[in-house]
């Protein structure tokens, strides 16, 4: 039987058999080659989310009690994967076996969906395809905050989304992008992606020398993906009078280092919680809807716009990947996006 990653709480990972169910008509089955889990998500998941707390109502979009927590579970581990196809059903008809594929899955030496939720690999690399998921939510960050020709913006955390989001700024206009991270090899690579300014928020008072760096104005767009508390509290520090925040991950779950009765009391920036999912429209909606996005983000990778290059690393072996998943998927200084090579 084939083998997949799964996790119980994001510190340890196993390897597990599964079963394929038999090929229904609109199927496609896929032999795995490469794959990738989403770091932020995947451990805001295996450590325990909101849903694990509480119970969200869809028809009030609100969080309610739980009569307790619900335990952590073992699951699959992993966020896109890229194939060929092996089998398709007898009512499919977009693709046919030998054909290149990516879609959403956890990391598994086979998969088997609708033909809908697979995408043409086409001109691709493996990791501009893995990394089409991150530059979906970057796109949608820069659009939601605005970002035109001659604005400054700030990024804060260079993990995959930072590092797409900074590429993604600089092409919607943004005459100075400035990345902040605390870990040096991500800051070195958001300057080889294209990044103005590198900040070590560790080593300096960030929203001061972005500040200084923006002749005491400031950004007019901060675009924090990071979930740290520190640094939404410095994105709010380094933002013009009365500019805008997006707000792209979960959490801070802990917001003691989030102060908001300093700058945020007296310069009134716009908070903007961000992704165009979980039944929200895009701001711009009915012009842009999720699939456009989507679609969008994917043609950057097509067009040359953007590139997956320095982002997914380290790559490991399908044998070696519980192991690295384990030594570095919480350890933001050993591995930006893990990649996983499939024999």
């Amino acid at each position: 039987m084939p083998l997949e990653v799964v996790s119980t709480d994001g510190r340890t990972f196993r390897y597990r058999e599964y079963v394929l169910q038999t090929l229904g008509p609109r199927d496609v089955r896929v032999r795995v080659e490469f794959a990738a889990p989403k770091h932020g998500t995947e451990l805001h998941s295996l450590s325990g989310n909101p849903h694990h707390r509480k119970r969200w109502d869809e028809t009030l979009r609100i969080y309610l009690p739980l009569p307790k927590p619900l335990p952590l579970t073992e699951r699959p581990v992993g966020n896109m994967v890229v194939g060929s196809v092996t089998g398709v059903g007898s009512g499919a008809t977009r693709f046919s076996p030998g054909d290149r594929v990516f879609g959403y899955g956890p990391i598994r030496e086979e998969h088997q969906l609708s033909e809908d939720s697979w995408r043409p690999l086409g001109s691709l690399s493996d990791t501009d395809a893995v990394c089409s998921d991150p530059a979906h939510v970057a796109l949608v960050a820069v659009r939601d905050g605005n970002v035109r020709i001659g604005d400054a913006v700030a990024v804060f955390g260079m993990g995959a989304i930072g590092l797409m989001t900074v590429q993604i700024a600089a092409r919607s206009g943004a005459t100075k992008v400035i990345a902040v991270d605390p870990i040096e090899c991500r800051r070195s690579t958001s300057g080889e992606l294209g990044a103005d300014l590198l900040v070590d928020p560790s080593a300096e008072d960030a929203g001061l020398r972005i500040k200084r760096a923006t002749d005491s104005h400031g950004v007019d767009v901060a675009i924090e993906t990071s979930g740290s508390a520190a640094a939404l509290h410095e994105s709010i520090r380094a933002i013009r009078q009365c500019g805008t925040i997006v707000h792209v991950p979960y959490g801070p779950k802990d917001a003691s280092t989030l102060h908001l009765d300093e700058e945020f009391h007296v310069n009134r920036p716009t908070i903007i919680g961000s992704q165009a999912v979980w039944q929200n429209p895009d701001r711009s909606y009915p012009l842009w809807d999720e699939e456009r996005a989507r679609v969008t983000a994917i043609d950057l990778f097509r067009r040359g716009m953007v590139t997956s290059e320095g982002i997914v690393t380290p790559i490991v072996g399908f044998r070696d990947a519980a192991q690295a998943l384990s030594d570095s998927l919480g350890a933001p200084d050993r591995a930006i996006k893990i990649g996983v090579r499939f024999p």
